[in-house]
């Protein structure tokens, strides 16, 4: 599995999976209320903080969104040298994009579940994985 196609495959399918979400909290209350209010002692009551955690929300879904988008079109990528160039790159940002919720679970901060951590993780090692010893 060193074809840095299925590479990018996997990755574009567990970041839909990781992302997704982000995405319907903007549109399922309830889902917002268990994944972000029940972490936060008093942000339900306060009305400025969910403002706030709705417009964070907001920015990180279309955030997400790029990162989803430059990872499908790295699959088109025909040049070794350039599909390598984009895995690295791409490992940097989802290793941007997960490294706090690890160093949250560390210090005993909120952070999300830990297998939706892990299924995070997966796209960080494979795109690691592909910028070293990837192929065409």
């Amino acid at each position: 599995m060193k074809k840095l196609k299925t590479l990018f495959t996997i990755t574009l399918v567990i970041d839909i999976l990781a992302i997704a979400p982000l995405f319907l909290m903007m549109f399922m209350p309830a889902m917002k209320e268990e994944m972000v209010y029940s972490q936060f002692s008093g942000m339900a009551e306060n009305e400025l903080a969910k403002e706030i955690s709705d417009l964070f929300h907001f920015v990180f879904t279309f955030i997400a969104t790029a990162m989803i988008i430059a990872v499908a079109a790295s699959i088109r990528i025909a040049v070794l040298e350039a599909a390598k160039t984009a895995a690295m790159l791409l490992f940097i940002i989802h290793l941007g994009w997960v490294l706090p919720d690890w160093v949250n679970l560390t210090m005993g901060g909120a952070h999300p579940p830990i297998p939706v951590m892990l299924l995070s993780t997966i796209p960080v090692i494979a795109l690691a994985y592909g910028w070293k010893k990837g192929e065409i």
